[in-house]
């Protein structure tokens, strides 16, 4: 999936602002500008097919790609938010408060984000 998948799913101790940096600089270093709009992923665990689907209305909106899958948590599923954003920590900050509300109106819980890897 994305590039930064194992930086950005060490969650012990390091702040969101930390892996904003880290997200930006890694961007930088493959020849891309962190000043730009870049596809994002975020990860969301939920307890049914039916609070899957219902979290996803409610993170419905112009822009957002959405996408439900099954999960290699038992009892659980994935859903897949893409979308493309400036990765700034006010951004990042924005869209985790929101997805994680949705979630956890629906049983789940927001797991990550990371960038798509692009060529």
């Amino acid at each position: 999936m994305g590039f930064l998948r194992r930086a950005l799913s060490d969650k012990s101790a390091r702040s969101d602002a930390d892996l904003v940096a880290t997200a930006r600089e890694q961007l930088r270093r493959r020849g891309a500008d962190p000043d730009q709009p870049i596809e994002t992923h975020h990860l969301l665990y939920l307890p049914s097919v039916n609070a899957a689907q219902q979290t996803a209305r409610a993170l419905r909106k112009p822009g957002r790609r959405i996408e439900i899958e099954t999960s290699s948590r038992k009892g659980y599923w994935l859903l897949i938010v893409t979308q493309t954003i400036v990765i700034t920590p006010e951004a990042i900050a924005q869209i985790q408060a929101e997805m994680a509300l949705a979630a956890d109106l629906f049983g789940g819980q927001y797991d990550r984000w990371q960038v798509v890897h692009t060529r």
